[in-house]
C-alpha cells in the first residue's frame, strides 16, 4: 500500500465530515462518501483549513534565522536538523507535515479536477469556476514541493534531476516515481495557464480563493525562480494592474492595528506557513539592516520573550496579532513590486527598478524621514532589491528560495556557516544541503521515492 495515498484516503472522509459546509446531499457509499453535487465540490474547494497550509521547513534553514546559544538546547530534533542542513530531518517515529499537507492539497485538487464538471445541480459557470481554482491550488503546492525537495531550476540546463512525484489523478494506489525538476515546472506553468483558459474569476470574495491576479502573481514568482525575468516581469505587471494597494504603516495606531490575513489588502492569494514554524529567531545581521526610521522593525518583529523557548533577540511578529491569522507565504502586492524591481534591474532599467522600490518604501518609513534609494549601476539596483526582499518578506522563509537561485550567479554565491551546540556546520553553494531529503519512512514504504 502506498503510504501517501493511503494517508490521504483516510483523511478524505474526515474532511467531508468536518468541512465548513453541511454535506446534507452527499450520498454514502459503504463506509465512505462521494461528491455528487456541484455544491459538494464548492465545499471541498472552500475548505480553508486543508488547502491553505503550505509547509515551511525551509524557514529554519534560511540565512534569516539564527538560533542563540542558550536557545539551542530547547529546540526539537526537527528544528535542529533543519537548522544544520542535515541529510535526515525526521526520526523514524515522525512524519513530514510539509510533505503530507502539500500532497493533501494536490489530492483534493485532483479530486475536484476529475469530478466537478460532471457534478449535478450546478451551472456550467459554477463548475468552471471551481475547476479553474483547483489548478491554482495544485500549481502552488507543486511550486512549494519542487523548491523544498528538488534541486534549483537552472535555465542553462535540462533540469533532468529528480524532484518529487507528479500526481495528476486522484488515484489511491499508484507508483510514486519522482518526476524531474523540469517536468514539475512544466506542470506548474500548464496548471496556471489552464486556470486562465478556464476564465478563473477576477475578484473572489476572499483572498483565500484563487483569482486571475493570483495566477499572474504565481506565474511571476515561478518565472523568477526559473530565471526567466522577462516573463516574470510581464506577469508581475499584470498582477499589479489588478491589485496594487499598499498599507501605509504610518497610518496604523499600533502594531496590533495591522489587518488580519483575510482582510489584508496587500494579500493577493492567502497561503500560510505551517503554525509549527512560528517564532524562529531572526539573525542579528538581518535585524541590524533595519534603520531606526524603518517601521517594519516594530511591525514585523517582536522580542523573543513572546515565544517558547524564550530567547534574547527578536522573531517575526505578524502571526502573534491573531492566533488564526497565520504567516502568509502566498503571493502579495509587495512581492510583485519587488519582483518587478528585480526584473527591471536585471534588464538594465535602473530608474524603473528604483521607482518600484521607493513606491514600497514610502509606505514603510516614519513621516518626514528619508526613505528613497538610488542606484547608478545595474548591480547597485539589484543589490538594493535583494536587500529590500530580505526586510519586506521577512519571516516567510523566502530567503531560502533566494539563496538557492542566487547560487547560480558567481557574484552572489556564498558559503554559510552555523555553530550549533559547539559544532560548526557549513552550507556550500549548490550543495545537497539545499535540497530537503524525503522522509526515510516514506522511502521505506515506497522505494521508488529513493531512486
Amino acid at each position: 500500500m502506498k503510504f501517501l495515498k493511503s494517508t490521504i484516503y483516510i483523511l478524505l472522509p474526515l474532511l467531508l465530515l468536518n468541512s465548513c459546509r453541511d454535506y446534507v446531499e452527499v450520498e454514502p457509499v459503504g463506509n465512505n462518501r462521494v461528491l455528487k453535487y456541484t455544491s459538494d465540490y464548492r465545499g471541498l474547494a472552500n475548505n480553508y483549513t486543508n488547502l491553505t497550509a503550505s509547509g515551511g521547513i525551509y524557514l529554519l534553514a534560511n540565512a534569516d534565522v539564527e538560533f542563540p546559544t542558550t536557545y539551542q538546547n530547547g529546540v526539537n530534533t526537527i528544528w535542529a536538523n533543519s537548522y544544520t542542513w542535515q541529510d535526515r530531518i525526521y526520526d523514524p517515529s515522525q512524519g513530514d507535515s510539509d510533505w503530507i499537507g502539500l500532497y493533501k492539497t494536490v489530492y483534493y485538487s485532483n479530486v475536484i479536477l476529475e469530478g466537478v464538471m460532471a457534478s449535478e445541480k450546478g451551472t456550467e459557470a459554477e463548475k468552471k469556476e471551481i475547476y479553474a481554482e483547483a489548478f491554482v491550488h495544485r500549481a502552488f503546492a507543486y511550486l512549494q514541493l519542487v523548491n523544498t525537495y528538488g534541486p534549483q531550476f537552472d535555465p542553462t540546463s535540462a533540469n533532468s534531476e529528480k524532484a518529487v512525484p507528479l500526481l495528476l489523478k486522484p488515484e489511491l494506489f499508484s507508483s510514486l516515481d519522482r518526476s524531474t525538476v523540469g517536468q514539475v515546472y512544466d506542470q506548474i506553468i500548464a496548471d496556471l495557464k489552464s486556470a486562465l483558459e478556464n476564465n478563473i474569476q477576477d475578484s473572489p470574495d476572499f483572498n483565500v480563493l484563487p483569482s486571475k491576479r493570483a495566477v499572474y502573481a504565481l506565474l511571476a514568482r515561478t518565472y523568477l525562480l526559473m530565471g526567466q525575468y522577462n516573463l516574470s516581469l510581464e506577469n508581475a505587471e499584470k498582477a499589479l494592474q489588478m491589485q496594487n494597494g499598499l498599507i501605509d504603516f504610518k497610518s496604523l495606531a499600533t502594531a496590533y492595528s495591522y489587518p488580519v490575513l483575510i482582510q489584508n489588502p496587500e494579500v493577493i492569494f492567502s497561503k500560510t506557513l505551517l503554525f509549527g514554524y512560528n517564532g524562529a529567531p531572526l539573525s542579528t545581521e538581518l535585524l541590524n539592516s533595519f534603520g531606526t526610521d524603518d517601521l517594519r522593525y516594530n511591525y514585523y518583529t517582536v522580542p523573543g520573550t513572546s515565544f517558547y523557548p524564550t530567547f534574547t533577540g527578536r522573531a517575526y511578529a505578524m502571526n502573534t496579532y491573531s492566533p488564526t491569522n497565520g504567516i502568509n507565504v502566498g503571493v502579495s502586492v509587495p512581492e510583485m513590486y519587488l519582483i518587478a524591481a528585480e526584473c527591471y534591474a536585471r534588464s538594465g532599467k535602473i530608474t524603473e527598478a528604483v521607482n518600484y522600490l521607493n513606491i514600497l518604501r514610502a509606505k514603510r518609513f516614519k513621516s518626514g524621514t528619508a526613505y528613497t534609494v538610488s542606484a547608478t549601476t545595474n548591480k547597485e539596483a539589484l543589490d538594493l532589491v535583494l536587500t529590500e526582499r530580505q526586510k519586506e518578506l521577512i519571516g516567510r522563509g523566502f530567503r531560502w528560495f533566494d539563496q538557492r537561485r542566487l547560487n547560480l550567479d558567481p557574484a552572489y554565491q556564498k558559503t554559510y556557516t552555523r555553530v550549533f551546540k559547539g559544532q560548526t556546520y557549513t552550507l556550500a553553494p549548490n550543495s545537497d544541503g539545499y535540497v530537503f531529503p524525503i522522509n526515510q519512512n516514506y522511502i521505506d514504504l515506497n522505494p521508488e521515492l529513493g531512486k
